[in-house]
């Protein structure tokens, strides 16, 4: 089963992505219209006159939703992404959660940064606030950003996973992990398709990422002795 179009710049905005989501699962805790645009006005003053650099490492890569100016591949030291915290809401469900990737401290993480032009950075921010912190599971963090093509380093904004959160999950077990993503649906699709879309991305922009092709590998054959 393909993964599903419905992640789009158009249904974050006009609302139709939070409904699909919570047409379920309406009592959770969501952040507020007034708590993003505070959000959107304090990175906006972080940022300063610059333009902003966003760093992705999961589905920004093939999915920004964004309109940006320029991308390059870029490697951040100091933080690895991981799946590590679940969701009972994109791609998985109550009865069969799912699990989904942030960054964690330690070790360095492939990826993808998007520059933002300065004058579309509050537009922009509030279309990427909308995506990731709906459900306060990240901390929207400023980190030191390698261009792998130039060596150049600068300041990127990515989401770094709140440890605090009750949907972070540290104490997985390989094979618990392999199940979850092998099996796990929800309105946006398969959990494994998210696996599958990362791995052949990072692959075909270069990048050699053997842990994520051995999870793969394994969700693949997990699935196929079902």
């Amino acid at each position: 089963m393909p993964d599903k179009p419905i992640l789009t710049r158009e249904s974050l905005l006009n609302g139709e992505l939070e409904r699909l989501v919570h047409n379920q699962q309406s009592d959770l805790q969501r952040m507020s219209d007034e708590e993003r645009s505070l959000l959107v006005e304090r990175t906006v003053r972080e940022l300063g006159e610059a333009d902003l650099w966003v760093f992705g490492y999961g589905s920004l890569i093939w999915n920004p939703a964004m309109e940006y100016e320029e991308q390059r591949r870029c490697t951040v030291v100091g933080y690895q992404k991981k799946f590590c915290f679940w969701t009972t809401l994109s791609r998985g469900s109550v009865e069969n959660p799912g699990l989904m990737m942030g960054l964690l401290e330690g070790g360095q993480c492939q990826g993808v940064a998007f520059r933002i032009a300065k004058s579309n950075v509050a537009t922009e921010l509030d279309v990427l606030f909308r995506r990731e912190m709906s459900h306060y599971i990240y901390k929207p963090t400023w980190v030191d950003t390698q261009c792998v093509d130039s060596n150049k380093s600068f300041k990127t904004l990515t989401f770094v996973v709140d440890t605090e959160n009750h949907r972070y999950a540290n104490d997985l077990t390989r094979a618990q992990t392999i199940r979850t993503l092998a099996t796990a649906v929800g309105p946006l699709g398969r959990n494994c398709d998210y696996l599958f879309q990362l791995s052949e991305k990072l692959h075909q922009l270069g990048f050699d990422d053997t842990e994520l092709q051995e999870l793969a590998k394994s969700v693949r054959e997990f699935q196929n002795n079902e």
